[in-house]
């Protein structure tokens, strides 16, 4: 829009008051009328609008001059591209001016400017100049207060002393300044007073971004990679390694070039390659890279210097069986080459001549290689003791093992939980036939587990792959039975503050018919039995090796009639007497009438001789079989409950008495019960106070009901002492893990407490996969 004021002659104020009244009585003529985008304004507004302008410049020119005179670098960056004697060096700065500034402003540059750009708010400023001071600076001649962005290209030189190039940048003028630097990705640098917050290397070219404070001063220092000079700084040496692995879909090779750094800096890592050698993988101890090659030249260029141990790793995939071992050649000096060996099928390899090679200790290995093959199950290692230009790997494969189908007597199962959470298994299979040589039992371990050892008799053996699952070649064992044991860990797999303990066994794949599980657990917990494929059980007095199965069962009307037998061992725990048709059956409960496991039950008379021993399930349900008529004695106990005595328990010929027990809290040493059974109705205290079985089944004068907590803590102490769970058990099943040493295979990876839990859990034919799970509550 344009404001036009009529066209008006000023000649006296006389006349000027005349042609007022003139131009205001007539009308404007047609060719003054407005264009499009003009406004027509009485005179009076248009002049009141000069003079409002007027005094607006004037006001900012009085505060412009009234603030003091400053001047500040805000920010910087620069972008340094580093060639062979030079430096391409652009610099921005963005500077803020108030006032006039009695001298010029001072611009860090590096080097020679060539040009520059000034913007003043935005918007190019000719008025504006800079100006080249002594010493590579730069001056900055500001006539108006602003903000100034001011952009500066030259050249920086590099100059040389004593073999180190020297490239300055541009000293720092504002509170946080970048410089972003590109060179050779080959070349060894280093930055003094400037702090590294990026490093990359793409291609052939590194790329840096140094950050600096106000006030301070930079430079970058480069050096050749391995020219003259910094051969006689850098002082380095390798240790080569070639790693074999045997596979069931082929074989693997890694060689690995151990750096150790004493003094200097390694830019990158360079190898040569031996003829024959398809690269394939390539990685160093900062991941996996990029590597260049060029020829049988190998060059892997690092994102940070190494300084200390570093290591590269080239993976390949050898074709034959017999595969040449000659190493890639480093450009350093090597200290020593070793040679490993992996296995996972039943094959025989050794390196070639073996006049070059020394056996050693997989602990003799450089402490470095030592940790990172810790995840490998190496079988052996070699070292090279002399010249060996034609060093090959001789590998006869042997021939696979035909399946051949047997039956698992007995299972014997020992699993260790340590306080770190680590899990050792180790199994005994006892087979009930010998088999002939050639023939395996395949096994799939736990998911994370790992094998430890296995062995044949007193033979230890190396398992074969199969996919997912392993199998132990059998044949070893002497006599009519043939006796396995396979040991493996799970490291860490149970992880602390576990409310439910949930432990799984390896399959086998053979039939089993008897199978005992003895679990160690740390003494810092309590447990309960919750569920799984395996039940507490006790080992019955006098049988030593006898195990039965735990399932629960009900007694029923038509039990009670039935007659058993000594071979009856359906539904649920049973000691068998010295025979007879008559039965004792029964169920433990606490005065709460909730299920007491674990609770020792003793029946004894003088046909009996020795007395019989079970122990209540995990439903409380006990049963006592081939049993003559007669008169017998009962005593039910365990720690925490008063224990129980009945003098007289009637046992009729051809059948099943039936015995329900309750324990209560124990306020009292024992509780004699007097009554015949199976009409038990009343029990006597052994301070001769008489309690009708409606109070014994309420729980009176047992110390009354207690609290829900007190109760379940009970119930947690009964089921602790449920089969073996005491520590005597836990002492034997340790000091059977100390002395076995798995086997004299291999020492245990983890060290065994001394004192513990145990829990004793079995069953007949199991399923092939094992499992089960334990409730797990702090120990108050």
């Amino acid at each position: 829009m344009v404001l036009r004021p009529p066209p008006l002659r000023l000649v006296a104020p006389v006349v000027v008051a005349s042609a007022f009244a003139v131009l205001l009585a007539a009308p404007l003529p047609a060719a003054d009328a407005p264009r499009p985008g003009e406004v027509t304004l009485p005179l009076g507004e248009y002049l009141s609008l000069v003079d409002q302008a007027a005094a607006a410049a004037r006001a900012r020119e009085l505060r412009a001059q009234a603030a003091p005179a400053h001047a500040e670098v805000v920010a910087q960056r620069a972008t340094v591209r580093v060639g062979e004697r030079e430096a391409e060096v652009a610099v921005e700065l963005e500077v803020e001016v108030a006032g006039h500034p009695a001298q010029p402003v001072a611009l860090p540059f590096a080097g020679f400017p060539t040009t520059a750009a000034i913007l003043v708010d935005g918007r190019p400023l000719a008025a504006a100049a800079v100006r080249a001071a002594a010493g590579g600076a730069v001056q900055l001649v500001p006539p108006v207060p602003g903000h100034y962005t001011v952009r500066l290209e030259g050249r920086a030189p590099i100059t040389a002393e004593a073999g180190v190039g020297r490239l300055a940048l541009p000293a720092v003028a504002a509170p946080i300044a970048v410089a972003d630097v590109d060179l050779a990705a080959d070349a060894a640098w280093s930055a003094p007073g400037a702090v590294v917050a990026e490093d990359q290397v793409q291609g052939a070219r590194r790329h840096l971004r140094l950050a600096g404070k106000r006030g301070e001063t930079q430079a970058l220092e480069l050096r050749r990679h391995v020219d003259s000079v910094e051969a006689e700084k850098l002082l380095a040496r390798t240790v080569l390694l070639t790693l074999v692995e045997l596979r069931p879909e082929g074989p693997r090779r890694h060689d690995v070039v151990l750096y150790e750094v004493s003094r200097g800096a390694l830019a990158s890592m360079t190898v040569e390659l031996p003829p024959g050698l398809e690269l394939g993988a390539v990685a160093s101890d900062e991941g996996e890279a990029v590597p260049v090659v060029e020829g049988s030249q190998v060059t892997v260029h690092r994102r940070r210097q190494l300084q200390g141990s570093g290591y590269l790793v080239l993976t390949s995939a050898p074709a034959s069986a017999t595969m040449p071992l000659a190493p890639p050649k480093p450009e350093l000096e090597v200290r020593a080459r070793y040679f490993a060996l992996a296995s996972s099928i039943a094959a025989e390899a050794r390196p070639q001549p073996e006049a070059a090679w020394s056996q050693v200790d997989l602990d003799d290995l450089p402490p470095l290689l030592r940790e990172g093959l810790q995840v490998i199950d190496l079988l052996a290692a070699w070292r090279a003791v002399g010249e060996a230009p034609d060093a090959r790997l001789r590998v006869v494969e042997l021939p696979a093992a035909p399946r051949v189908e047997a039956t698992v007597e007995r299972r014997e199962t020992t699993t260790l939980l340590t306080v770190d959470g680590t899990l050792l298994h180790r199994d005994r299979f006892v087979l009930a036939t010998a088999p002939a040589i050639g023939s395996v039992l395949e096994l799939t371990l736990p998911p994370g587990a790992t094998l430890w050892s296995a062995k044949v008799g007193e033979q230890p053996v190396r398992p074969l792959q199969r996919g997912a699952g392993i199998a132990i070649p059998l044949g070893f064992g002497e006599g009519p039975r043939t006796v396995v044991e396979v040991v493996c860990v799970q490291p860490q797999a149970i992880p602390r503050g576990r409310s439910v303990l949930a432990l799984e066994l390896a399959q086998v794949a053979l039939p089993v018919l008897d199978h005992r599980w003895r679990l160690l657990l740390p003494e810092e917990a309590r447990y309960r039995y919750r569920d799984g494929d395996l039940r507490p059980a006790s080992e019955p007095v006098g049988t030593g090796a006898a195990y039965y199965d735990m399932d629960d069962f009900r007694v029923s009307s038509s039990e009670l009639e039935k007659t058993p037998t000594v071979t009856d061992r359906t539904n649920g725990p049973l000691s068998a007497g010295p025979g007879g048709n008559a039965a004792v059956v029964g169920k433990v409960v606490d005065d709460h009438g909730e299920s007491l496991p674990g609770v020792t039950v003793t029946l004894g008379s003088l046909a009996l001789g020795q007395p019989l021993v079970q122990v209540s399930n995990s439903q409380g349900f006990f049963r006592f079989i081939g049993l003559p008529a007669g008169n017998y004695q009962a005593k039910a106990e365990i720690e925490g409950f008063s224990s129980v005595d009945y003098p007289r328990v009637v046992v009729t010929d051809g059948r099943i008495t039936q015995l329900d027990l309750t324990l209560s809290a124990a306020v009292e040493e024992a509780i004699t019960v007097t009554a015949e059974a199976p009409l038990l109705d009343e029990r006597r205290l052994s301070t001769g106070a008489t309690i009708s079985g409606a109070e014994l089944d309420s729980g009176g004068g047992s110390g009354g009901g207690g609290d829900v907590g007190r109760s379940w803590r009970r119930r947690e102490e009964a089921a602790r002492a449920a089969g073996t769970g005491n520590k005597a058990q836990y002492a034997a099943g340790a000091r059977d893990l100390q002395q076995g040493l798995v086997g004299g295979v291999k020492p245990l990876p983890i060290v065994i407490p001394e004192g513990g839990k145990a829990l004793l859990l079995t069953g007949v034919l199991p399923p092939a996969r094992v499992a089960v799970e334990l409730e797990v509550r702090a120990k108050r």
